[in-house]
Formats: C-alpha cells, structure tokens, sequence
C-alpha cells in the first residue's frame, strides 16, 4: 500500500519535472538572439559597405527562431551587393514595446528600417487568457487595442523619421489562421488597415505583406487542419516541441497542418517568409539608387 502511494506522488513529480525541463529547453532555445542582432552589429563597428544597412525591427516573426528567417533570406539574396541586415526582431514584443528600444536601432545608423509589428498586438484581444499573459509577460502599462496599437505605431515613425536618415516602410501582418471569415482572420486584416492608415499619415511606405498572403489564401480554397480558437499558445510550443526536440522542419510541420504560409497559426513557414522577403527586396531594390553609398 506505501509503495503505490509512493508511487502514486513520484511519477506525478516526475512528470512534472520532465515537462519543465522540456519547456525550459524550448524557450532557450526559442529566445536565443539572432547573430545580426542591434547590439552584435554595434559590436562589430561601422562596416565597409557598397550598399546600406538595413534594419528589420518586429517581433517573433522577424526574430526568426519560431518562424523561417526573412531577414536571413534577404541577407543571402542581398549581401552580395553590399548591403548589411540587421535583425531587430523580439518575441512576443507588440508595437508598444517595440517603441521602447528604438534606440538600439537608431544607434545602428540605419539607411532603411523595415517595421513588421502588430501581431501580438492583435492576438491579445482576441481571448481574455492571451490579454493577461501579455500583460504579464511583456510588462504592459495598459491593456491593449486598436487605438493604443495605432498611437503606438504612430510614434514609432515619428522617431525614427526624427532620429535617423533611414526610409522607412511598415508591412501589413500576416494573417492569423487561414481560415477567412474568421474572427482571428478578420482582426489581422483590421490592424493592417490601421498600419496602412499610419504609414499614409506618417509620410512612410508601406508593403502590402497581408494582402499579398490573403489573395494567396483565398486562391486556394482550402480550410487548414488546425483553426485558431482562442489563445494559439498551445499550439505554437506543440509546434516549438516538435521542431526543437524532434528537430522536424517548420516546413513539414506546416504541411501536416494544411497551411499555406503559416506554421502555427501566427509564424511563416518558407513560402511566408518568402512573401516577406520578396516584398521587402523589392523595396529595397527600387530605392537603392537613393541610398547613401
């Protein structure tokens, strides 16, 4: 009779355990900087260059650890020609936190900043559970909404337009889930209208990212496997375990779901990220005459 009881509270505890130490080595793995990070690029001292630096400031998926890497896909299309990327990407950061470490990415001395920002912002008012979790875990002054998010972007490009030389184009989000006429599906479309109004009222570019995947979308007809209901939390570390620990490719697993951009619901497989980065060499490319040498 002890000896099950025994039991009965060590495997528990076990289990416990083992699931922490799973989840520790997923999160350390999925927060390791990018090595084109703000403060390595500082590290390094101005570089020789032909082209421009290039700054791609947003969240995870700029950041590039839960999602395919686009500003990696620019880096190896592009520095070739001289031009220097810069990855200014924080997980789970949205557009007010962003605001709040632009100094590190005016202090790179940036020819082009590229602002890929809003998902999280989106996310959070869509369940009450992902509200309190980013209220905790990124430290927010207030809840989060759409006129925060448009205040907070505004603020954002009049910064930098201020403190840098840099051109500057915002990129609509990508959408959240591919099931259209969803209410996630909706709320991605809604805060890329707001950065599209922004980007017109700042006097700064902007990169149809959200369109551009919608028409994909809607082209193809199909309904993925996994729907975004409620906080998508759960899904992105099933995803996070399978890639880190079973070390499956983002691609695979994307497949498997059925998407078409996206992996998890928020990040970018390789056609995503592809997207991004298709839209952001072509701005690059089409101003590069302009850029100082």
């Amino acid at each position: 009779m002890k000896k099950k009881l025994l039991i009965s509270l060590i495997v528990p505890a076990v289990l416990s355990a083992s699931a922490a130490i799973v989840y520790l080595v997923i999160y350390t793995d999925a927060q390791r900087l990018p090595d084109n990070n703000p403060r390595s690029f500082r590290a390094r001292g101005a570089p020789e260059r032909q082209g421009a630096v290039v700054v791609c400031a947003g969240d995870s998926i700029t950041h590039g650890r839960v999602s395919i890497n686009y500003v990696d896909i620019l880096s190896q299309r592009l520095s070739s020609r001289g031009f220097t990327f810069v990855n200014a990407g924080i997980n789970s950061e949205l557009a007010w936190n962003l605001g709040q470490r632009l100094d590190e990415i005016i202090t790179c001395g940036p020819d082009v900043v590229t602002v890929l920002i809003g998902s999280n912002d989106a996310n959070a008012t869509l369940s009450e559970s992902a509200m309190g979790r980013y209220l905790d875990e990124m430290r927010l002054p207030r809840r989060p909404d759409s006129a925060w998010f448009r205040a907070n972007l505004a603020a954002i490009c009049a910064r930098l337009k201020s403190k840098t030389h840099a051109r500057i184009a915002l990129l609509s989000l990508p959408p959240m889930g591919e099931e259209p006429g969803s209410e996630a599906y909706r709320r991605a479309a809604e805060y890329s209208r707001i950065i599209k109004e922004t980007a017109a009222a700042q006097n700064v570019d902007y990169l149809p990212l959200n369109e551009s995947m919608t028409r994909g979308i809607e082209a193809r007809g199909k309904i993925p496997g996994v729907l975004y209901r409620g906080d998508p939390e759960f899904t992105m570390y099933r995803v996070l375990a399978r890639h880190y620990l079973l070390r499956e490719s983002y691609d695979d697993i994307s497949a498997r779901h059925g998407f078409l951009y996206l992996t998890d619901l928020l990040h970018l497989n390789t056609r995503g990220a592809t997207v991004a980065a298709d839209l952001i060499e072509g701005y690059i490319t089409r101003t590069a005459t302009g850029l100082r040498p």
